[in-house]
């Protein structure tokens, strides 16, 4: 009997292996050395290599959200160019909770908004470890009344109000919408989770598989040190959703995973409870494709046809 193995698509290994030149050449510190202001730095000379798709026909806004928390949070939104009123989709960026910003997540941003024909609300949370968990949560859970409060004067429709986001930001969306079934009158419409971080726990196969392609389990470690302000606050079900025992009544879903992250198998776990406590769930697995495929759209054709799926699941996923 003969064995076909996923491979990584060969696209993406070439914009890996030109990142990993680089950042040899720059001589990129080993995890233990590494400061979150480097990790800073070379995540954005990284970003350099990520080609961005050309996207017309969608209008752009900066804006800021005063927190009851006492700071302003930066958001951009994005707005399709047809007749509302529009589903909104508050998005946060990925980064490990320690990098990421408005501008990291733009590109996808904008082709989400066009082609699943949603306002997208991109929010700039605030970072670790300066700003240790809950900080980024509570930002999220500000970012989402905020929507609701102006949903109407966004051209917006305040019963198509989902939340999502890559990574982190997935972490974040996960939580917030448990924090809203739980805790306020505001019922969200769906969540739209990309290789979400949805535990704090390190122990499944594809965790010790020790995938090498752009996320690693030790970056992941690093990662989760500069969030939590302690380890025993990983065990919260704002911090880590998989360890929640109750997963009723949660949006319907779209998640998506990728084969070799790390993150894969937290995220099918995810699915399957979501499905047991009977939520709507469409889970798309992408078998030749790494932790943060989302981002090289513009460098190879895999990544593109996988955000066209995507964006195409999403439209119908906020449709009645």
């Amino acid at each position: 009997m003969i064995t076909i193995e996923n491979v990584v698509n060969p696209q993406v290994t070439m914009l890996l292996d030109s990142i990993a030149g680089k950042m040899a050449e720059l001589k990129h510190p080993p995890l233990d050395k590494l400061s979150p202001e480097q990790s800073r730095t070379f995540y954005k000379i990284a970003r350099t290599y990520f080609q961005p798709l050309h996207v017309d026909g969608v209008k752009i806004t900066n804006s800021v959200i005063p927190s009851s928390h006492g700071h302003n949070i930066p958001i951009r939104i994005y707005t399709p160019s047809n007749v509302g009123p529009f589903s909104v989709l508050v998005y946060f960026h990925g980064g490990g909770w320690v990098f990421g910003d408005l501008d990291s997540c733009d590109n996808v941003c904008r082709y989400i908004s066009l082609h699943a024909n949603v306002i997208v609300i991109s929010v700039g949370y605030r970072l670790a470890p300066e700003h240790k968990y809950p900080a980024a949560f509570l930002d999220a859970v500000e970012a989402v009344k905020w929507t609701y409060q102006h949903v109407e004067s966004l051209n917006g429709d305040v019963s198509k109000i989902g939340i999502g986001g890559e990574s982190s930001g997935g972490n974040l969306a996960a939580a917030t919408a448990m924090y809203f079934r739980d805790e306020e009158n505001i019922e969200l419409s769906y969540q739209f989770l990309i290789t979400p971080v949805l535990n704090y726990c390190f122990d499944t196969p594809s965790y010790q598989a020790n995938y090498v392609y752009n996320l690693t389990t030790e970056k992941m470690k690093w990662f989760w040190g500069h969030y939590l302000q302690k380890p025993q606050d990983g065990l919260e079900i704002y911090a880590s959703p998989l360890r929640s025992q109750n997963f009723d009544l949660l949006p319907k879903t779209l998640l998506v995973t990728a084969e070799f992250d790390p993150l894969r198998d937290e995220g099918s776990l995810y699915a399957e409870c979501l499905t047991k406590a009977g939520v709507r769930v469409e889970h798309l697995h992408y078998n030749d494709l790494v932790h943060s495929f989302i981002n090289m759209i513009g460098n190879g054709d895999r990544a593109k046809q996988a955000l066209v799926e995507i964006s195409s699941k999403l439209y119908n996923l906020h449709q009645p």
